[in-house]
């Protein structure tokens, strides 16, 4: 299991652009320099709409994100999980700054009390999840800028003793395999490469991940067609169908809409034009 390279960011970005297209003054940071990288996929940050509360949607990535209102009066974080559709997520401050931090499914840095079958699909304050202090998050919302909310993030992260167990390692191992594989993988294929049986696998991957390993190749299926058909033209659309192991055009459009409840026409008229691919 060693020998096989880190794959993440090459072979799988979790892209989530209503985020970006739905708020004001947003801006983005994929992490390169620093030892935990490979755990974290993107900084962000962002304003709600001035003018009502505000809700924001989010589609299948199956990672979870720790997202931070820097609201002076009221600091607070949350832990947000990956649906398997897309769903909308009430309860944001209106003309509010929100600093995120966005992290891969097989993360290795940060341990949360609950296993993730038990936290997919929901909004939880974060310190019900996590062994942290409450200034913590205070001093996060207390940032003066993006780039300093990111330095007290990375220096936090130092702070942490995680040790990664054997049975995350199996999972992020298999996690590896299904990013080179483009989520075009299934248990049994999985269980072959591993050495271990399916009902392990199965039983690791909801524990770890959340999901079947079923699920989340179908996930990453979904993922690695979202921005190639947000920055394509219609003539590019049987290319993305065949590179990301669909049988035709009936079973993408069938995949994507059980995913983002839109199908990819939907979802390009409605997103594409608001979106600027910062990463």
């Amino acid at each position: 299991m060693a020998n096989l390279i880190n794959l993440k960011g090459e072979h799988y970005f979790p892209f989530q652009p209503e985020i970006q297209s739905s708020t004001e003054s947003y801006q983005e940071l994929k992490p390169t320099d620093c030892p935990f990288a490979q755990d974290i996929a993107l900084f962000y940050q962002f304003k709600t709409n001035k003018d009502s509360l505000t809700s924001l949607s989010l589609i299948p990535d199956g990672c979870f994100d720790i997202l931070f209102c820097c609201s002076p009066k009221n600091p607070s974080a949350f832990l947000w999980t990956s649906p398997f559709q897309r769903r909308k997520q009430p309860n944001f401050q209106n003309n509010c700054e929100y600093f995120g931090v966005r992290f891969f499914p097989e993360q290795g840095s940060i341990k949360l009390n609950y296993s993730m079958r038990e936290l997919l699909d929901k909004q939880i304050p974060l310190l019900d999840v996590m062994s942290a202090h409450s200034f913590f998050i205070e001093e996060i919302a207390a940032g003066r800028s993006f780039q300093e909310r990111i330095e007290l993030f990375k220096n936090f992260i130092k702070r942490t003793d995680f040790v990664v167990s054997q049975d995350q390692k199996i999972v992020d191992y298999a996690v590896q395999k299904i990013y080179s594989a483009n989520g075009m993988l299934n248990i049994k294929e999985l269980s072959g490469h591993i050495g271990y049986s399916e009902q392990y696998i199965r039983r690791k991957f909801e524990e770890y991940i959340g999901f079947s390993p079923k699920q989340f190749c179908q996930i990453i299926r979904f993922q690695n067609s979202l921005e190639r058909l947000l920055q394509s033209d219609s003539s590019d659309l049987l290319d993305i169908i065949y590179e990301n192991g669909y049988y035709d055009q009936a079973h993408f459009i069938r995949g994507f809409k059980k995913m983002a409840n839109l199908t990819p026409k939907q979802y390009r008229e409605n997103f594409a034009q608001d979106l600027c691919f910062l990463h």
